[in-house]
């Protein structure tokens, strides 16, 4: 390679190999910069100097057919290839990426995923190449010996000469193999890898024949010695013959500091992206390293001010001991300055008194950190990356890489912008939010929210861009395209409810139609069933948003008819597990008529508990849940639900299917037997009547019927049945007529409040 063409070795992201690589640029003075990184998005760097440009940030880029097709490339304020674009771009220098393509590396990607749909079996991978070096220089591995050669010491650009030795002699030793190390250095060169220096070279190439003067070459170390071998441009340009190609779409988007962590699975990540992040800050922009003092002081004081606002113990005094601490620790264990084991172990020492608890908050918070980058307004973005920036702006709800917790009144108008925008984008598979509580105790104007954000959900919004250019059409779009692939009436009741929630009538009123159409030919009643709770809901306690009250209604109703009319057919011949859905279905369904309260259904609906109370073939569950809704309703007196649990729990009836009906008269509470001593008595009897064999059988039924009942109220009938008595009965208060009459309109006005604000 011609000796204009100077190569630097990197790690991808490191504070120390950006410092040296500062101070080499200076030393330099390149008339142009290449780095690694896909040559089709050089389109892009020039926008990396804008103010707004706040890393961590990354390139996108992703296959235009296909966006989740994708790949990012990140980049810290400590990467040292951020370092060279500002580095060149300030000095308006040539600049540009040398990498293959991605429109190669994704088409290769679709291939072989297409060759191989199902992940094979893992090969045996090799460590981290440097750790023979470390093993013998004493570190206990590649990463702490590199952390110790270059990311702790500061800029040298005489450290570039040592890495490119290092790893000519290690790439010389291994034969080909494809495999990774943990911090991104291949142990040995895979095809992938060759192909990419191979076309690294004929961008190298073409660089120097444009440029006259020295070029500076930017990449990860392990490629150094590949770029500096004696290649022909006949056998480069043969490695990349016949390569795959597709189209593809590239941007810049926010990233965060924990997705630079090794730990979050990212293969190029670092052990600490706070502390690496803190280390640059340090610098003066030009490669000079901090002082000891200085780096341990600065550190240990962001320490002590997140502890501080944890509630926890640090004093300025702790805090000049742990400085003291961290500088003598560095130098026994022979360390020009102070690293993050010194750190940590100062301060858990002087600043946690030992405790490990508040020092996870601070690796969580700061040595891994909790930053997301920002892109400037100026930047091209993808439509909905564009628009969801300025509705978080208008909104002032910035994305956090740590799960936050933020509660919404709906009554203002900047809670229902927000919970109308986390609503959207849950539309359109960007879970931003996760509704944790809605309502809270406050009528239906609150919602509580966690909020996290990942940097894949830009991705998601690329994929979206299919269903419009805004979050609001793109939310509408999803929402309709989900509707007409589906058949289902709890998914399509569901849709309802969420566009109702991100406030997209058009949406919702189409939503309303497909389900409308769905039950009518609907053969799962419990599906109906189960439809109708969250409508009425809508409809009882209504929203913070304006609903289509006249179209739902008409919804709720054509529901509920449907499933009186078919509730009895429905829960014939069931197995256990659709007898449990069914109940539980249609016990939520009874609840729901109880709030519309509307007469005619509520009547028609007693006689549908009737059949199924009497119904022979219906679930002993369902039978169960009948009788009892009857009782309470007082449709049915109590004589006669005496008669129809004596006929349940003959024994004439197998003991399973007579432990089923009781679970399902019971339910989840005990106080319809503990205040009747007619059913009381029943029930009693009955237990004390199968001999050992079918007692034995009917024990697990009885134990889940049972199991519902709170603590109190199972030792109230413990006490009952070994006090050998029945419960005393309810009783029965006469009322003066004339008296209640007179007193009626005050109490109405003590409990509906005056008319106007009905209490929620």
């Amino acid at each position: 390679m011609d000796a204009r063409a100077h190569l630097f070795g990197i790690r991808h992201h490191g504070p120390g190999s950006a410092a040296s690589l500062v101070a080499a640029l200076a030393r330099l003075d390149p008339a142009a910069v290449l780095i690694e990184g896909p040559a089709d998005a050089n389109d892009l760097l020039r926008f990396a100097a804008l103010p707004g440009m706040r890393p961590p940030i990354a390139l996108l880029v992703h296959a235009a057919d296909e966006p989740a097709l994708a790949s990012f490339f990140p980049f810290a304020s400590f990467s040292p290839e951020w370092r060279a674009i500002i580095w060149a771009l300030e000095r308006e220098r040539p600049v540009r990426f040398i990498d293959w393509p991605a429109a190669h590396a994704l088409a290769v990607r679709r291939e072989r995923a297409a060759a191989q749909p199902s992940p094979a079996a893992d090969e045996e991978r090799e460590g981290d190449p440097l750790d023979a070096i470390a093993r013998v220089s004493g570190h206990s591995d590649g990463e702490a010996f590199w952390n110790a050669l270059v990311e702790s010491v500061g800029g040298s650009p005489e450290v570039f000469p040592v890495i490119e030795a290092a790893i000519t002699d290690l790439r010389g030793a291994q034969p080909v193999r494809d495999a990774q190390s943990p911090d991104g250095l291949p142990s040995r060169p895979s095809e992938d890898d060759e192909r990419r220096e191979a076309f690294m070279r004929i961008e190298m190439r073409q660089a120097l024949k444009d440029t006259e003067g020295a070029i500076a070459v930017v990449t990860g170390a392990w490629h150094v010695p590949a770029l500096r071998g004696d290649h022909s441009m006949a056998a480069d340009r043969a490695l990349l013959r016949g390569l795959p190609r597709l189209k593809t779409a590239a941007t810049w988007v926010p990233w965060t500091e924990a997705r630079l962590a090794f730990a979050s699975g990212y293969g190029a990540g670092v052990v600490s992206p706070g502390w690496y992040d803190h280390l640059w800050s340090r610098t003066d922009g030009a490669g000079a390293w901090p002082t000891a003092s200085d780096l341990a002081a600065s550190w240990l004081a962001k320490v002590a001010k997140l502890l501080r606002a944890e509630g926890q113990t640090a004093s300025t005094a702790s805090v000049i001991e742990a400085v003291r601490l961290s500088i003598a620790l560095a130098s026994l264990r022979g360390h020009v300055m102070p690293g993050l084991a010194e750190m940590r172990d100062a301060t858990l020492a002087a600043l946690c008194h030992g405790d490990e608890a508040p020092f996870r908050i601070i690796e969580t918070r700061l040595v891994i950190g909790d930053r997301v980058g920002e892109i400037d307004e100026g930047v091209p973005q993808m439509p909905l990356a564009a628009d969801l920036a300025r509705q978080q702006r208008k909104v002032r709800l910035a994305p956090e890489a740590l799960e936050s917790e933020i509660a919404l009144d709906l009554r203002s108008e900047t809670g229902l912008l927000k919970s109308t925008l986390l609503h959207r984008l849950d539309l359109i598979s960007v879970p931003w939010g996760r509704l944790v509580d809605a309502q809270a105790g406050r009528g239906t104007f609150r919602e509580v929210w966690k909020l996290a954000w990942a940097p894949e959900y830009s991705v998601r919004l690329a994929e979206a861009l299919v269903y419009g250019p805004t979050i609001e059409a793109a939310a509408a779009g999803a929402a309709v395209a989900q509707s007409a692939k589906t058949a289902a009436i709890v998914d399509l009741t569901k849709l309802v409810r969420q566009c109702l929630l991100a406030v997209l009538p058009d949406a919702a009123q189409s939503c309303i139609a497909r389900l409308q159409a769905a039950a009518v030919n609907a053969a799962d009643m419990t599906a109906l069933a189960e439809a109708v709770p969250p409508l009425v809901s809508i409809l009882r306690y209504g929203t913070a948003r304006k609903i289509p009250e006249e179209a739902i209604t008409a919804l709720t109703h054509a529901l509920a008819v449907e499933v009186i009319a078919g509730a009895a057919a429905a829960s014939r011949h069931l197995d256990d597990e659709a007898a449990e859905h069914t109940r539980s279905a249609l016990e939520a369904f009874d609840g729901a008529l109880d709030l519309l309260a509307e007469q005619a259904l509520l009547e028609s609906w007693c006689r549908t508990l009737n059949a199924l109370a009497a119904e022979p073939a219906a679930a002993p569950a369902v039978g169960g849940l009948a009788a009892r809704r009857l009782y309470e309703r007082a449709a049915a007196t109590p004589e006669a639900t005496a008669a129809t649990l004596a006929r349940a729990l003959s024994p004439a009836n197998p003991p399973k299917a007579a432990a089923s009906f009781l679970a399902g008269f019971f339910g989840q509470s005990a106080e319809v037997i503990l205040h009747d001593s007619t059913l009381f008595a029943i029930v009693d009897e009955w237990l004390a009547t199968p001999e050992e064999e079918d007692f034995l059988a009917t024990l697990p039924m009885m134990r889940r019927a049972f199991a519902g009942f709170g603590a109190v109220a199972r030792r109230r009938l413990i006490e009952q049945v070994g006090r050998g008595a029945a419960p005393v009965a309810a009783v029965t208060t006469m009322v003066d007529e004339a008296a209640f009459a007179k007193a009626l309109p005050l109490l109405r006005l003590i409990l509906e409040g005056d008319g106007h604000d009905p209490p929620h």
